[in-house]
């Protein structure tokens, strides 16, 4: 499937949509053979050709079921300043940006009809991530384990040219990418609305210094930026709600004027944390993909329906819970300017929701702007400048109603002098807003399917906290500020 319309660029075209599990092209590697010798016995030399091409190739396992490998390597190294303290690490990206290979196929079962099927596999990396912090700046993919490979996508699918196709197996459910993928900028592995990096990281209260072991956060709060950045459909960092695999089963419209829809059912438990066999969701997403005269345009929206059955960082509450995502980019070709946008609205359902804390939860809402210009500047191929923002509101669903006094925060600081004034006091929060500043550029290389990027994201916090006497009754707002997040990234793509 190609959501990029009329792209031209190879890394655009091919290896960006492929980020998010879409089928593309590969190159077939072999090496070449000598020139024929015409003496002696023809058919002898031909056969050794033909067996010395075969030994440097992917193998197909009949001969009517094509084979396709591709996939990408993506390399960072990375420099972070909490405020307090800082280190630099290197990794591999994280969750479906990790580096990967895919090995794809299909087959013609009639006149207009064909089955096919997909494999993608994570490659074993430390990555610099959703988890990483200041204790742990590599961890494992959060979709897979550290060293070792494991699955993204398995599914197979039945084509019609006429009537669609239907997917079924572990795959990306309709609402999965829909307004990530709306982004043609050619920047969207390096950076998009999901907070892959720095989400992890213990948020450092105002004035804190160092860091105290690697055994707890100590000064440092006990709270996460992870724990404001949890939607809640299972899946997605900040964005993306609903970003992970799934075993489902998804159908795909052909396109006409182009648009085309996805819709799919399957189960949530296949994400970490999730274990409730019953959990299950609904989703149905529309895309546009067309030009008008000299702009390009590029739309998604997407509704989900997610039942959730246990309380983790990726599923607040257990319940059930809708989401709206839409994305859009506008790009005037002649001069490389374009803008891409996304929205997306969350919202519990208050009668069935049931948080840690026993607490109702508040509807939330994600807003995210990508202003950028592409141009050739160079023979290598084209440069993308671009700047983001992005704000990321109440989503705190994952601890609403929780004390945070039992999180480490030290006399020292607000929160803290509050809890240690009396037992029985407790915390909690009332609202948040996370926001996301950063600049970044994108050099393409045409010729080695190639990127090369840097990138700075800065990141800030702003929470509402309340303090209760459980004994009294009494409530007081506590003004808790927190030191920003900056994060500077170098890296490398190559596609395959």
């Amino acid at each position: 499937m190609d959501m990029f319309g009329g792209l031209t660029k190879t890394s655009s075209r091919i290896a960006i949509a492929a980020a998010f599990g879409l089928t593309f092209g590969a190159y077939a590697m072999s090496t070449p053979a000598n020139a024929a010798d015409f003496g002696g016995d023809c058919c002898a030399d031909l056969e050794e050709r033909v067996a010395e091409l075969e030994a440097t190739t992917v193998r197909k396992g009949n001969k009517k079921v094509s084979v396709t490998l591709s996939g990408w390597v993506v390399k960072t190294m990375n420099w972070w300043d909490d405020g307090g303290s800082g280190n630099f690490a290197v990794g591999d990206k994280d969750a479906d940006l990790g580096s990967r290979f895919a090995i794809t196929g299909s087959a013609t079962i009639a006149p207009g009809w064909s089955g096919g099927y997909n494999l993608t596999v994570l490659a074993g990396a430390d990555t610099f991530g959703i988890l990483s912090n200041q204790f742990a700046d590599l961890t494992p993919n959060i979709l897979g384990g550290g060293s070792t490979t494991s699955t993204l996508y398995s599914y197979m699918w039945i084509k019609s040219d006429t009537w669609g196709t239907l997917n079924w197996g572990t795959l990306s459910p309709a609402s999965d990418n829909p307004a990530v993928l709306a982004d043609i900028s050619g920047t969207v592995i390096e950076s998009n609305a999901v907070w892959f990096e720095g989400s992890g990281f213990f948020l450092r209260p105002t004035g804190s210094n160092g860091l105290t072991s690697a055994a707890g956060p100590g000064a440092l709060g006990g709270l996460t930026w992870l724990d404001f950045l949890a939607p809640y459909c299972p899946g997605g960092v900040g964005a993306d709600c609903f970003g992970a695999p799934r075993p489902a089963v998804r159908y795909d419209s052909p396109t006409f004027g182009g648009f085309r829809m996805e819709t799919s059912y399957g189960t949530v438990n296949s994400y970490p944390g999730f274990t409730a066999a019953d959990a299950s969701f609904w989703d149905i997403a529309l895309f546009y993909n067309q030009d008008w005269g000299d702009f390009r345009v590029s739309a998604a929206y997407a509704f989900t329906w997610a039942q959730t059955a246990s309380a983790t960082s990726a599923g607040p509450f257990a319940g059930d819970a809708t989401a709206h995502q839409v994305g859009a980019t506008f790009m005037h070709v002649p001069s490389g300017l374009g803008i891409y946008g996304e929205y997306e609205y969350g919202d519990a359902n208050t009668s069935t929701a049931a948080t840690p804390g026993g607490a109702s939860v508040p509807n939330q809402d994600v807003w995210y702007l990508k202003p950028f210009i592409k141009r050739s500047w160079n023979p290598l191929g084209s440069t993308v400048f671009y700047g983001e923002y992005g704000q990321y509101n109440d989503q705190f669903g994952g601890i609403a109603g929780v004390s945070v006094c039992a999180a480490g925060f030290t006399p020292g600081t607000n929160v803290g002098a509050f809890c240690g004034a009396a037992l029985g006091n407790a915390v909690t929060v009332t609202g948040s807003q996370m926001e996301r500043w950063g600049l970044g550029v994108v050099q393409e290389i045409d010729s080695a399917a190639m990127h090369v990027f840097g990138r700075w994201q800065h990141q800030s916090a702003d929470i509402d906290f309340v303090g209760t006497n459980l004994i009294t009754g009494g409530r007081q707002n506590i003004n808790q500020g927190f030191e920003d997040l900056d994060i500077f990234q170098l890296g490398g793509i190559i596609f395959f």
